[in-house]
């Protein structure tokens, strides 16, 4: 099994996609969570944020459908906000 990878598409957007490509063509747009999900228990969760829910820890098995609150702090990486700078 792989690990998920940062990337970028074409069009610059973020995608997390697996290491073992092309043999897994597994991606999700969402960062992803070392972490179970508490349902359906695939292996890993997402982090999505939405102007209306916030940000929420969710199963990318769309079948499943679990949304769950998101500690701020909890993020492995925090992404700039349009217009800053990435500390390097």
């Amino acid at each position: 099994k792989g690990t998920m990878l940062k990337r970028k598409s074409r069009n610059g957007k973020i995608f997390y996609s697996c290491s073992t490509y092309p043999t897994c063509d597994y991606a999700v747009w969402n960062e992803p969570l070392d972490e179970p999900c508490p349902r359906c228990g695939w292996q890993m969760l997402t982090v999505k944020a939405t102007k209306r829910r916030g940000t929420e820890k969710v199963c990318p098995r769309k079948e499943c459908g679990f949304a769950g609150p998101f500690a701020d702090g909890e993020a492995a990486e925090a992404e700039p906000r349009r217009g800053e700078a990435a500390a390097h």
